[in-house]
C-alpha cells in the first residue's frame, strides 16, 4: 500500500464527520488539490456545521497540467461520467504521475472513471486505506471496498463498451 493519499472532498468531510481524520493522517502523508482544498469547507455534526481546518495537516498540490486536465474531462464526457473540478484535478494530477499517490476517494462516477482510464490501481478505497493503516471502524457505505469494486467493474465495462481499444 502507497503512503501517500491524495483525498478527495467527500472523504475529508467523511473522516472528519466520522472522527478519523487524525488516524489516517498518522500513517499517511495526505495531499489535496487546491480545488478539494476549497470543497471541504466543513462537515455537520448534530445538525451543526463544523469548519473543518486542514492547516498543515496536508500538502496542497498547486501544479496540475492544464493538459492532463482537459485529457480528464474529455474521458469523462466520452465515458458520460459527471465529476466535479476537485475530482477532475486529482485525477489530473495522478494521470502527470509525478509521485507515487493512491487518489483516496468514494464518489461512484469518480471511481469508474479511474477504471476507464485504466488508473484504478493508482486508486484506493477509504476502508482498505484505513485497514492498511491498522485502523477498523464502521463506514458508510460509499466507503467500502465491495462498492469501490464494483464502480470498478463498471468502468472497466464502460471502457470496453466506448473506448476504440486496438
Amino acid at each position: 500500500m502507497k503512503k501517500l493519499l491524495l483525498l478527495d472532498a467527500d472523504v475529508i468531510i467523511d473522516l472528519h464527520s466520522l472522527q478519523l481524520f487524525e488516524k489516517l493522517r498518522k500513517s499517511y502523508n495526505l495531499y489535496v488539490t487546491q480545488e478539494v482544498l476549497a470543497e471541504a469547507k466543513f462537515y455537520k455534526r448534530r445538525n451543526q456545521k463544523i469548519p473543518i481546518k486542514l492547516g498543515n495537516k496536508v500538502t496542497v498540490v498547486k501544479d496540475v497540467r492544464v493538459e492532463h486536465l482537459a485529457a480528464v474531462q474529455k474521458e469523462a464526457q466520452e465515458a458520460w461520467l459527471a465529476i466535479d473540478s476537485g475530482e477532475a484535478t486529482s485525477i489530473a494530477y495522478i494521470l502527470q504521475g509525478e509521485k507515487d499517490l493512491a487518489l483516496c476517494l468514494c464518489d461512484k462516477a469518480a471511481i469508474k472513471l479511474m477504471a476507464y482510464m485504466n488508473l484504478e490501481q493508482n486508486s484506493v478505497s477509504l476502508e482498505k486505506a484505513l485497514k492498511n493503516a491498522g485502523h477498523h471502524a464502521k463506514l458508510f457505505p460509499r466507503h467500502l471496498e465491495s462498492n469501490f469494486k464494483d464502480c470498478v467493474k463498471r468502468g472497466k465495462a464502460l471502457r470496453i463498451q466506448y473506448k476504440k481499444l486496438t
